[in-house]
């Protein structure tokens, strides 16, 4: 996983404030995370010469990283002095990071004139204990520098003006970078809407282009006395016409099956007598109101999934019923049935079943939570599909 932009640039600031620190003062800042352990790249050749004699021994090493994490629990919200577990001085100090990270630097590698003689006393036991050339620590901690109180306080004052700035910066830099994904979300933004508005100008033109051609098919039809073609083209390009400008709209159920008998009459043309079809509605159901091209994809499917011959002719109904409060539609046929992965398909929502979710889908949006749809298919004996929606008969949605 690539680093997050926001590490990058708390890394980057650190880097920054180490580089100024060094130039100022001559000496490096460590900066520690809460296991004890150094942040970014440790630059070994920056530290003095006796902490890196110490590092050289691996319980050394071990010992500054468990004095590293000490140190950092006892700053906390402040800035804490003490001394290493060599007796060297060290200033420890959190830094302000809004991240679920803590850090905190560490700025050391000095006596002062406090702790010098008390670090010289115990410089030979602790040399002992990690196994090191006394002669060879000896000779580099001669080389420490041994900071006065004033000194010490500058440092310290020095440390918390870059703290300050170190939180300043950060403000500002995600500031920077919220500004950035803003315009970066509103630039994707912006292509999507161009690419809609492609896509909207292609689907007025198709439309436009296709219209003209059935009308001039209809017309050429009717010259050369083939009325019957004439109808179907007639009948396809009402189909096409309410599928195109009726997107996510509701129409009466009368609207509704008259748009499934075209349908229908198209599919009986092409299969003659081995399909027939009725459609039933009760009276007063053709007032209600219910969602665009619902009824016809239930036709569609029961044909789409039944093989029709001679011997057994395709038989489809479409039944509409009032049950007080209650819209029943029903499609059956006695076909070959819905195939198992299709009704599989259906309720895992994707699929060869995804025209009848749509249906299920948009019935709940229109009349309500409570309306649904159920399926009872029969291998090699057909199907049948019952949309149940809920009436408000004083005049709310679906009303008669």
């Amino acid at each position: 996983m690539p680093p997050r932009k926001d590490s990058q640039t708390l890394d980057h600031l650190l880097h920054q404030m180490d580089l100024a620190f060094t130039n100022v003062t001559g000496q490096t800042i460590s900066f520690i995370d809460q296991s004890g352990s150094w942040h970014g790249p440790l630059r070994l050749e920056r530290f003095t010469q006796f902490c890196r004699c110490v590092m050289d021994s691996p319980e050394g090493a071990a010992r500054c990283r468990a004095c590293n994490h000490t140190m950092g629990l006892r700053a906390g919200d402040g800035v804490v002095v003490e001394c290493c577990h060599m007796g060297v001085s060290v200033i420890s100090m959190p830094v302000p990071v809004e991240e679920e990270r803590s850090i905190y630097l560490s700025y050391g590698q000095f006596l002062t004139q406090d702790t010098q003689a008390e670090f010289y006393r115990r410089l030979e036991d602790s040399c002992a204990q990690l196994g090191l050339d006394y002669g060879r620590l000896q000779k580099a901690a001669a080389e420490l520098r041994v900071l006065s109180r004033e000194e010490l306080d500058a440092r310290v004052q020095l440390l918390r003006i870059f703290a300050s700035y170190l939180a300043v910066s950060q403000s500002e830099l995600r500031t920077r970078m919220e500004y950035a994904q803003q315009m970066e979300k509103k630039l994707e933004l912006e292509r999507k809407l161009h690419s809609m508005e492609f896509k909207f100008l292609q689907s007025q033109i198709s439309p436009h282009f296709l219209f003209n051609t059935l009308n001039l098919l209809m017309r050429t039809a009717y010259r050369e006395n083939a009325a019957q073609t004439a109808g179907l083209i007639c009948d396809l390009s009402d189909l096409l016409r309410r599928a195109y400008r009726a997107k996510d709209s509701v129409c009466t159920l009368s609207e509704e099956l008259l748009c499934a008998e075209k349908y229908l009459a198209i599919q009986s043309q092409r299969m003659g007598p081995e399909f027939s079809y009725e459609i039933d509605c009760q009276p007063g159901g053709e007032r209600v109101m219910i969602p665009v091209l619902t009824i016809q994809p239930l036709v569609e499917n029961a044909i789409v999934h039944s093989m029709a011959d001679e011997e057994r002719p395709l038989r489809l109904s479409v039944r509409v019923r009032l049950e007080e409060q209650l819209l029943r539609i029903t499609v059956s046929d006695n076909g070959d049935g819905i195939p198992q992965p299709v009704l599989e398909q259906l309720e895992e929502g994707g699929g060869e079943g995804s025209g009848l979710r749509n249906v299920s889908d948009r019935l709940k949006l229109f009349f309500g939570p409570e309306a649904r749809m159920d399926i009872a298919s029969r291998p090699g004996q057909g199907a049948t599909v019952e949309l149940l929606c809920p009436l408000d008969r004083e005049g709310g949605v679906g009303h008669v």
